[in-house]
């Protein structure tokens, strides 16, 4: 659902009602899923590269 959510908010533009009636979840279901995606790609772009890309040419 966070992906869901994200997509409609950034690519489809739609606004948080408007997901809101569309999943048929709360306006306020709809903040928590966009912090939770928003949350996994802060994760995301914090970890380090894992030890066997330092073998790629």
């Amino acid at each position: 659902m966070d992906r869901k959510v994200f997509l409609a908010i950034r690519v489809e533009e739609l606004g948080y009602p408007e997901i809101a009636a569309r999943f048929g979840i709360t306006v306020a279901d709809v903040e928590w899923h966009f912090a939770g995606a928003l949350r996994v790609l802060m994760i995301a772009m914090d970890e380090k590269d894992p030890w066997w890309w330092r073998f790629r040419l």
